[in-house]
């Protein structure tokens, strides 16, 4: 696997999108193309391990969304909805062929099965990483750990987003409108006999971020979660990265790599 820091740092395609310009990344040659998109904690910089495994069998696009990166800043709340649209039509303007095969990580893979329910047509495949799932903040939003003096300010601003933040578009950089974000993904009942695969990691196990007696438990409600997922596809498989945390492109990459692989053959 190439180390990310050994990596020369690609200069960004811009494309102005309803007013905004969005930085975006293309690599690699092959079909389908793979969709990159991230989540919450890392910028897309985050994917280059994965890119650059992939690149030899595949079209790779990564970007930056509005408020994120290189990217323009957002403008007002913003739900999954608008996010995927903005999407589509870079994808449109970069070019990028069809099919897609989509892979989204923790808040991406929420944005991913919108897009792929929404674009079903141009989309090839999916594979989902630590999907972030419409009922993970009230579940798990209680279960932080009480306030301290010396709680660090990563600690802080995750249990404030967690416990109520999400509420508020603008407790986040791209003033993300969760409660809508939510309601639309929800309302997605199947994707059909899409190849899909849902990468579920060790979470919760070692986080500091939850009392060490209520890990285990915990752990366990956020696999059954990932698990639900499986019934969007009559075509979806479970693959467990127990060696990981939460940002498995960071962690184990090697584990999306081949799940990527994976659900190509079975397109």
């Amino acid at each position: 696997m190439p180390d990310q820091a050994a990596l020369p740092a690609a200069a960004p395609h811009f494309t102005d999108i309803r007013g905004k310009r969005l930085a975006w990344w293309t690599s690699g040659k092959g079909s389908p193309s793979v969709v990159l998109e991230t989540g919450l904690g890392l910028e897309s910089a985050a994917w280059q391990d994965v890119q650059a495994a992939i690149e030899p069998h595949f079209r790779v696009f990564r970007y930056d969304r509005a408020g994120r990166g290189a990217s323009d800043p957002a403008r007002g709340p913003r739900d999954a909805n608008a996010m995927i649209e903005d999407l589509a039509q870079l994808l449109q303007s970069a070019r990028l062929p069809t099919p897609w095969l989509l892979v989204g990580h923790s808040f991406g893979g929420l944005l991913m099965r919108l897009f792929a329910h929404r674009f079903r047509a141009q989309t090839c495949g999916l594979v989902l990483v630590e999907a972030m799932h419409e009922g993970q903040f009230e579940r798990f939003g209680p279960a932080f750990v009480e306030p301290t003096p010396d709680d660090s300010s990563a600690l802080q601003s995750m249990r404030a987003l967690w416990r109520e933040g999400w509420r508020d578009a603008h407790t986040t950089p791209e003033n993300i409108d969760f409660p809508a974000s939510f309601r639309a993904v929800s309302a997605i009942d199947t994707l059909g006999d899409l190849p899909m695969a849902v990468i579920v990691a060790a979470s919760f196990e070692h986080s500091p971020f939850f009392a060490a007696e209520q890990r285990e438990a915990l752990q366990r409600a956020w696999e059954r979660m990932q698990e639900g997922f499986l019934a969007l596809s009559s075509r979806a498989e479970l693959i467990r990265a127990p060696q990981s945390e939460h940002f498995v492109q960071r962690d184990a990459p090697q584990v999306i790599v081949d799940a990527i692989g994976r659900v190509a053959r079975a397109v």
